[in-house]
């Protein structure tokens, strides 16, 4: 798999949940675009644009880092982190914590902190995901 197809199903799970908050989140993503990618040995970051007329959050600074994946061919885990700055999608920041992070990386399985691993990023993930424990989180 590509870095860009990595990045929309990390993203797709990263933004997963009823929320309003997340929804215009998923609509700023739906328009982004990728204004650049800085690669690492461990990872990559990646920055977006989001149009202007697209409207921002309520809240000026979120961090939505409760997603890890698991990579065929990594010594760890994948951290993942979406940054939120002024309301509007900022970044996402991939990384592993020893090796390399894989030119093709390819998901083995996903969870978010509390939950089982499933194979992937699938339905079944998105529907344990605790929303409204995450976003209190982030407040404190």
């Amino acid at each position: 798999m590509s870095i860009d197809e990595f990045e929309a199903q990390v993203m797709s799970a990263l933004l997963a949940g009823d929320d309003p908050l997340l929804e215009t989140l998923r609509r700023q993503y739906a328009v982004a675009t990728v204004r650049g990618r800085e690669m690492t040995a461990t990872g990559f970051v990646t920055r977006f644009e989001v149009p202007a007329d697209a409207p921002p959050i309520e809240r000026k600074l979120l961090h939505l880092d409760d997603l890890q994946v698991e990579l065929a061919g990594a010594a760890t885990p994948a951290d993942t982190s979406l940054h939120v700055h002024n309301g509007r999608l900022r970044s996402l920041e991939c990384f592993v914590y020893d090796g390399a992070f894989p030119e093709a990386p390819a998901i083995q399985a996903a969870w978010y902190y509390g939950t089982a691993r499933f194979p992937g990023i699938t339905p079944e993930l998105l529907a344990e995901r605790d929303v409204e424990e995450l976003l209190e989180a982030d407040d404190e």
